[in-house]
């Protein structure tokens, strides 16, 4: 019996501390809630029972506190939507890149003709243009441009390499006849601003041009006959144009006229209704690459395509009825489809529009106006040249 007591009161002893400190379970269970305020856990639950006992106050704070909770819960959500959103156009955009890189690389691939076999392309004054040389500069347009050689293109850049070449066999003929000579200190100094111009290392051009199947001797060629043409331009004297001060008055009247009217800023293309096959698939390319510019030095039969094919400002009832007519449905940054008129197909684009009514009236200087017309009478003087070279020559084109 001793035994039993004394044991009962050792464990009264053990136990008593415990016991000595009061538990605030109302605290324990606030405490609870806070660290877990969305919980659906059962152990964080009130019954209803004890939801009645709470004060108005406390009844308001919880309110207030699953509000919280659940604004937090939604834009926890919202965020990590976002984020995964933002990620997955991150992926499409870069696998979108990744395509268009690749189909941008098999469409500038180097081309071969007839297999390396040699064909003639044309003749120019007894002058052979070979399939070897057509390979090399398509290569080369392709490089330089990089509009792909593809099935909507390949004619019109053929056509237009093979023009390419005719004209630069004809500058080089007429530089001969008028004993112009382009040293190889010019043709290396122009070969090396052109590496510097497009960030490159010295010699790292040939290296270049073999990679994409360009004869070096093809591009030195191309190289030779333009510095040669401006020599040529030079001593005619077709660069001293002088400018009458009537000249630029009756510009600037015509300038301030326009100012008055509506009028619109197109680029053009004008392709002559004979060479115009693949027109409208170039229509087509036009409204997928923004380089119309581009497209219009390469491809424009028309003088404009020096300039990129821009006409500058069209006073609007200018334009003959049929291409106006297109020309006004345009809106700004659109291309239309080809329009046929005359002998040709025309593809504008348009650039901008001006409404005297809206828009704020910019008067251009006289330096301006005296530069636009002498490039003007430059260019005209040139291609009137050009024209006459061709007229004269004789050209057989085998292909």
């Amino acid at each position: 019996m001793k035994k039993t007591v004394l044991l009962f009161a050792t464990i009264l002893l053990m136990v008593a501390p415990a016991q000595s400190e009061e538990i605030n379970l109302q605290q324990l269970d606030m405490d609870s809630r806070a660290s877990q305020p969305n919980s659906n856990s059962l152990m964080f639950r009130r019954n209803a029972a004890q939801y009645r006992q709470l004060s108005e106050e406390e009844k308001s704070e919880i309110a207030e506190q699953r509000e919280i909770a659940r604004r937090q819960a939604e834009e926890y959500q919202r965020r990590q939507m976002e984020e995964y959103r933002r990620q997955q156009a991150q992926a499409e955009e870069q696998r979108r890149q990744m395509e268009e890189e690749r189909r941008r690389a098999e469409a500038l691939k180097p081309i071969t003709l007839y297999e390396n076999k040699l064909k003639i392309y044309a003749l120019v004054n007894g002058q052979v243009i070979t399939s070897n040389d057509m390979q090399s500069r398509i290569n080369a347009f392709i490089l330089t441009t990089g509009i792909p050689y593809n099935d909507k293109t390949k004619s019109m850049i053929t056509g237009k390499v093979l023009q390419g070449a005719i004209d630069e066999k004809l500058k080089l003929q007429e530089a001969k006849k008028n004993n112009i000579v382009i040293s190889q200190k010019e043709l290396t100094s122009a070969v090396r601003d052109f590496e510097e111009n497009n960030g490159m290392k010295a010699g790292q051009l040939d290296q270049i041009l073999r990679q994409a199947k360009v004869s070096p001797k093809v591009w030195i060629t191309q190289i030779e006959a333009d510095l040669a043409w401006k020599k040529l331009i030079s001593m005619k004297g077709y660069n001293k144009i002088n400018i009458g001060e009537y000249e630029i008055k009756r510009a600037y009247d015509d300038v301030k006229k326009d100012m008055k009217n509506k009028k619109y800023m197109l680029s053009e293309i004008v392709i002559n209704k004979k060479d115009a096959k693949d027109i409208r698939q170039l229509s087509e390319v036009l409204r997928q690459d923004p380089r119309f510019e581009l497209y219009a030095m390469q491809f424009s039969q028309s003088p404009s395509a020096a300039n990129g094919g821009r006409l500058g400002w069209v006073l609007h009832g200018k334009l003959p009825s049929v291409l106006e007519k297109a020309v006004v449905k345009l809106k700004i940054g659109e291309v239309s489809d080809p329009i046929a008129y005359g002998n040709d197909y025309y593809i504008f684009k348009m650039d901008n529009i001006f409404n005297p009514e809206t828009d704020a009236k910019t008067m251009p200087t006289k330096k301006e106006i005296v530069s636009f017309l002498e490039n003007k009478k430059l260019e005209e003087m040139a291609n009137k040249y050009m024209k006459d070279l061709r007229s004269r020559a004789l050209i057989e084109k085998k292909i």
